[in-house]
């Protein structure tokens, strides 16, 4: 079935063809209950709360974690993650690294054909790559394609992928993050991230996209029976804006929900018995202040950035926002729940005659600083921003509201238009190698997890060099020493990490999971695909 599309933004000739593949609306209905089909009949319809609308399902349309989910559905990589963590072939069946750390060769399966028909050839990997490092910053995921130096076709069903230097995370950060697309469709579109033709949305992947609303936020995929690992044991995901969750479950509207902070113990009381079950994972979710070091403002002082974190009281936002299920943020930007974390550094608890000592120190003169959020975030709650703002006047620094909506947000955020900014995102338990992505001078990246005109050269050689190290231990320390710069710069203040809940309705689907670390390169979402195309945990070996 070839996908359709409603939004007002679709050109009316694209209309006129996506009525040719019309299908019932799915929606909030009386039916809604039978829509969750038994996992015993062997035709399962997963419902899940859609949260906003996170861009068109193509390998450059997404945007944020949330939409890299609808695009990986559609979509595959050379490798992948179960739920134990463990790197699992996917496209590719088996790889090696050579004795100079420099090139990944990776054997590819020969069975695998796209959506429509075609076969998927080592050239579409060769291809997909090429396109990517010709067309920079068109992919949420270019930070990590970056340290690819070249690529090409050495056999049969092999494509070696030769870096720029050792990269000690290219297997669970790149490989596991770039979607590979189709030469035949890709080839001649020159403008990647606005290519919505229906071509657009065809891969290898475990389902095809049928369907997605910009204006209902809705989007809907269905197995792909042809899919290389077998059909799929879920046979229909539905992703539906939902204004209460936890009615939604209840009303059997949804068959699981997650939140990341905003949870209570009552909230959950609902859920305590048959046949809902809870998991529970710790914070790979924060939400920070970013301090923009590119504009000339009183934040390029770093005794400043020190008094507005002594001044914010933290342990307020996790009582408050967070009715404790979550916890402070650490200065060295890696959580707890990251296993490079570094316990020994300043917290920064409340302290503000230590923050007014800082801001006299610096020659603070009462400048008022714009701080930028948006209210579409629900951890980003108007008391966010009550406990900064009183935090700061109670110290003499006079805040300026600027409200956005979320991509506007994250638009200012890559083209610098801000002075402080209160934003949240996940990841955080994946390798640290994001330390050098958000912060080195040397990234290329620019977006709302990229800290703006810091440099610090100590942090940018250690950043470097730990990239090559595949010595655990040696890693480690470099690791802690660049979380040990970052507590003392401050060229963002972490406010606190989440907590992530998952309930769901175990009769329709029992199979939920958080994996360890994250899947796709680190997301934190408990919607890893693996666990709905083989139905169970370890219920397919997919080296064979």
């Amino acid at each position: 079935m070839r996908p359709r599309f409603r939004s007002s933004l679709i050109p009316l000739s694209i209309a006129v063809l996506m009525l040719l593949f019309m299908i019932p609306a799915c929606g909030n209905n009386d039916d809604s209950g039978e829509a969750q089909e038994s996992q015993a009949q062997g035709n399962l319809t997963l419902r899940l709360p859609g949260g906003g609308y996170w861009g068109h399902p193509s390998p450059f349309g997404f945007n944020r974690g949330p939409g890299y989910l609808r695009a990986s559905l559609v979509f595959d990589t050379l490798v992948w993650r179960d739920a134990s963590g463990e790197t699992i072939p996917w496209l590719a069946t088996d790889w090696e690294l050579s004795d100079d750390n420099l090139t990944w060769t990776f054997t590819l399966r020969d069975d695998v054909h796209w959506q429509d028909g075609q076969p998927f050839t080592p050239a579409d990997v060769v291809f997909s790559i090429t396109y990517y490092l010709g067309n920079p910053g068109t992919a949420w995921f270019m930070a990590q394609v970056d340290q690819i130096d070249s690529v090409a076709q050495v056999g049969d069903h092999q494509v070696a992928i030769t870096l720029k230097q050792p990269y000690a995370p290219f297997l669970a950060t790149t490989a596991e993050s770039m979607l590979i697309f189709p030469e035949h469709i890709w080839a001649e579109v020159d403008d990647p991230k606005t290519y919505t033709e229906p071509d657009a949305f065809i891969g290898t992947g475990a389902y095809r996209m049928v369907e997605y609303s910009v204006a209902e936020e809705t989007y809907l995929f269905e197995a792909n029976p042809d899919f290389f690992l077998g059909e799929p044991y879920v046979k229909r995901i539905e992703f539906v804006p939902t204004s209460d969750e936890f009615l939604a479950l209840i009303n059997r509207d949804v068959a699981a929900f997650d939140r990341f902070g905003g949870v209570t113990d009552e909230m959950l009381v609902p859920f305590a018995d048959d046949p809902y079950e809870i998991e529970t994972a710790p914070g790979e979710w924060g939400m920070f202040l970013y301090f923009n070091l590119e504009q000339d403002t009183p934040l390029q002082d770093k005794r400043v950035r020190q008094a507005i974190a002594y001044a914010i009281d933290r342990e307020s936002l996790v009582e408050r926002v967070l009715f404790d299920f979550g916890s402070v943020g650490s200065a060295g930007f890696l959580p707890p729940a990251n296993p490079y974390y570094s316990p020994d550094l300043p917290g920064y608890d409340l302290d503000r005659d230590q923050a007014r000592m800082l801001l006299d120190d610096a020659g603070y003169d009462g400048t008022p600083i714009r701080l930028a959020y948006s209210t579409d975030w629900i951890m980003a709650s108007p008391r966010v921003v009550e406990i900064i703002e009183a935090g700061l006047l109670e110290v003499g620094i006079p805040v300026e509201h600027v409200v956005m909506d979320q991509a506007s947000l994250d638009a200012a955020a890559r083209e610098g238009n801000y002075e402080m900014m209160v934003v949240g995102f996940g990841g955080l338990g994946g390798d640290p190698d994001q330390l050098r992505r958000n912060f080195a001078t040397s990234s290329p990246s620019r977006g709302f997890s990229r800290a703006l005109g810091y440099s610090n050269p100590e942090f940018d050689t250690m950043a470097q060099a730990q990239v090559a190290l595949t010595d655990r231990p040696a890693r480690e320390d470099r690791i802690a020493a660049m979380q040990a710069i970052l507590a003392e710069d401050l060229p963002v203040l972490p406010l606190y990490y989440t907590d992530r809940v998952i309930v769901y309705n175990a009769e329709v689907f029992d199979n939920w999971y958080f994996t360890p670390g994250g899947w796709g390169g680190g997301i934190p979402m408990p919607y890893n695909k693996h666990q709905f195309i083989v139905g169970v945990p370890t219920g397919l070996d997919i080296r064979e």
